[in-house]
């Protein structure tokens, strides 16, 4: 460091000490660990994953209807349409209540996981990006509307007045074989062959789009098709099952019980 008088004096910076007032920094914004709501016998794995991001969050869990299988009144409480999975989260003095899978997962890795479980829209891959987004909306989009209307035909005959059952059952067995299982075989046929000689769908990492994925490769189990002829599909969701992540989200909130939907 030169002075005015021309003279040249070395000054050792780990010496010197700024002093702040003690009051000066602002109060700590309050933040609580996130609250996850589900209906028993289905915690949504996707959104427990929030351990992956290092988050403590809570479960809470309503009881469905044994008959008709949906969520009690008191779930209009937290959400207008009744539905789970939902999220609260209270952070800076601000709380959100956030439903649908997706949009969790996609709150919660843009806001606390930085580039965890992401391929974010710096990435200097634009397909990595547009794959990335893909198969994060897909799970819950095309993949899912098959496999849901499965699961509604495939329980139809049985839910119906006895007189009507047999109508019933060859109006669902036609729906099945004609439209929705042929579907069915073209969503997993595309899955698996996205998967093969991968361990993640994109980016060759774990992200949120294999977090979404998750839920997918749980329906197959109960689908009325052959997950045999998945194998890429097979060996990636076991990989799945085996991450640390993955087990202590179904230690802290219980596993899923998809059969109870279905009837193969």
């Amino acid at each position: 460091m030169q002075l005015d008088s021309g003279q040249t004096h070395t000054v050792n910076l780990k010496q010197i000490h700024v002093a702040h007032p003690v009051d000066a920094s602002p109060p700590r914004p309050s933040r609580r660990p996130p609250r996850l709501i589900a209906l028993d016998g289905f915690l949504p794995l996707s959104c427990g994953w929030k351990i992956r991001l290092g988050l403590n969050y809570e479960v809470k869990h309503y009881k469905r209807d044994p008959k008709t299988l949906l969520g009690p009144k008191e779930l209009y409480d937290v959400h207008p349409l009744g539905k789970s999975p939902v999220a609260v989260v209270t952070d800076n003095g601000e709380t959100i209540t956030l439903a649908e899978s997706g949009a969790i997962v996609e709150f919660l890795i843009e806001r606390y996981g930085g580039d965890k479980l992401a391929i974010p829209p710096t990435s200097s891959s634009m397909q990595d990006r547009a794959d990335y987004l893909y198969w994060l909306h897909y799970a819950e989009g095309s993949a899912m509307l098959p496999s849901m209307l499965a699961m509604v035909f495939g329980r139809l005959p049985a839910q119906a007045p006895w007189f009507i059952r047999p109508i019933l059952q060859g109006v669902s067995t036609g729906a099945l074989d004609k439209m929705i299982i042929p579907r069915l075989k073209a969503q997993y046929g595309w899955i698996d062959k996205n998967l093969e000689g991968k361990d993640f769908f994109v980016g060759g990492k774990l992200t949120g789009a294999d977090v979404m994925m998750s839920f997918v490769a749980e329906i197959l189990d109960t689908a009325p098709i052959d997950s045999a002829s998945y194998p890429n599909i097979t060996r990636w969701h076991a990989a799945m099952l085996d991450r640390p992540a993955y087990k202590a989200a179904l230690e802290k909130g219980g596993e899923n019980n998809m059969r109870r939907f279905v009837q193969k």
